[in-house]
């Protein structure tokens, strides 16, 4: 039987003749594929007749979808890739992130949720007349509940992170850990991450910032969580990628709808 890895790994290598129908098979009857654009397809059946228009839509846009990282678990995936299409004023590479739940149900492992994020600034580069919708796949069914040892440091993070002690979260990273922000850049190492984590503590203190988590997954050394920054002039969506070794994070990358957040800071 194929592993997640091995699973997930197919979205990327469909890539080489944009054959997308082929992924059908990857989802159980009742999975949910999540598109920014095309909202949520429930069910095989839904989920093929998007995969059909991807086949058509993607080629003729001159589109592709490269540099695919994948890092898998048992029921708990993410992945990473670029969407280069043709802009107004040349090719556009737009950074997206996947992520994955995965089920057995006696047949072998099979995709159950899929949600597809990306760069909301950079997609403004090709057109501002579709607007991604990056909020929504937090509210959808996973269809699995399984997790693991993974998912308690996760919600244990965002507890603290709810409750502004950023100061403290640090201990929650290897020493050797690193640490993303899109818009702050990486972090590399638990004396960095710290010192990050202090001046969080400040600023968003100060300005009034707070988070909350919506949903979360993690089984024994991967996960991902959905969660809202909450400012005084109004919120926007955003979703973390984690890995986990020892009980503990070596790799914290967050990501949020840019173009929302950039609104609200004009208010």
């Amino acid at each position: 039987m194929p592993t997640a890895e091995e699973i997930i790994k197919k979205f990327g290598a469909v890539e080489d003749d944009q054959r997308y129908t082929r992924l059908v098979d990857l989802f159980t009857p009742d999975a949910i594929y999540y598109d920014p654009f095309m909202g949520a397809q429930v069910g095989t059946d839904a989920i093929r007749t998007f995969m059909g228009h991807m086949e058509e839509m993607v080629p003729a846009a001159g589109a592709r979808f490269d540099e695919w990282e994948v890092c898998a678990g048992t029921t708990t995936a993410w992945a990473k890739w670029t969407m280069y299409a043709k802009g107004p004023n040349g090719e556009v590479g737009i950074n997206g992130q996947s992520i994955y739940r995965l089920r057995d149900d006696g047949d072998g492992l099979k995709v159950c949720f899929v949600a597809d994020y990306l760069d909301s600034n950079a997609y403004a580069q090709l057109t501002r007349d579709r607007v991604p919708d990056m909020t929504t796949p937090a509210s959808l069914s996973k269809g699995t509940s399984e997790q693991g040892s993974a998912h308690a440091l996760i919600s244990k993070f965002w507890k603290m992170q709810d409750t502004r002690q950023y100061a403290q979260l640090a201990e929650l990273f290897t020493d050797d850990a690193v640490f993303t922000d899109q818009t702050s850049g990486d972090f590399v190492g638990k004396e960095a991450i710290t010192a990050f984590m202090n001046r969080m503590d400040v600023e968003m203190t100060a300005r009034g910032v707070s988070f909350s988590l919506d949903d979360c997954a993690g089984d024994e050394t991967v996960g991902w969580s959905q969660w809202t920054c909450h400012l005084p002039s109004g919120s926007f969506p955003g979703w973390t990628l984690h890995k986990v070794r020892d009980g503990k994070f070596t790799l914290d990358s967050d990501y949020f709808d840019v173009a929302q957040a950039a609104k609200l800071r004009t208010k």
